[in-house]
């Protein structure tokens, strides 16, 4: 059995400050301080590897977390929806027990709760209407990371704690 993490970066500023684009856009000290404890919830985790969006709101999240594990930023990720991101999951080694992703709304809460069709109803359109920045869900894959390509694939909601 695997497990997923799947978390939304932390809170970020509006405006990039002197320009630049949304995908430029950085943490707050709030946002800064969500992502030290995610990484706190997630130290004792084991996770193995990390997937995250190149956008840098999502990759001061993860440098955030303080996890020591590779890391792949994906730009992909960043505009890529829910097929997109079961894909590149389902690419990853077999031999890794527990991975993260690290991305953005609505592609996040929406495999979120793809994932969690197990769970009752309520909990499930729970998961995919509120999940504020710095979200975290683990769910158990009891199949393999592969077999998360399929868009009817799901796993075992074992929690989803928000900031």
């Amino acid at each position: 059995m695997h497990t997923l993490f799947l978390l939304r970066h932390a809170q970020t500023a509006n405006i990039v400050s002197g320009g630049g684009t949304d995908a430029d856009r950085p943490l707050t000290a709030l946002g800064k301080r969500q992502a030290e404890l995610v990484g706190e919830r997630l130290k004792f985790r084991g996770v193995d590897r990390a997937l995250c969006s190149s956008a840098f709101r999502a990759r001061q999240t993860f440098e955030g977390t303080g996890l020591d594990c590779p890391v792949e930023v994906m730009p992909i990720l960043y505009h890529g929806g829910t097929t997109i991101m079961r894909q590149r999951i389902s690419e990853i080694e077999e031999e890794v027990g527990t991975l993260l992703v690290v991305g953005h709304a609505p592609t996040v809460p929406a495999l979120a709760s793809q994932l969690s069709e197990g769970a009752d109803p309520q909990t499930v359109d729970e998961v995919g209407r509120w999940y504020p920045p710095a979200t975290l869900t683990e769910i158990a894959v009891e199949g393999t990371w592969e077999s998360l390509a399929d868009e009817d694939a799901t796993g075992l909601l074992r929690g989803i704690q928000r900031p």
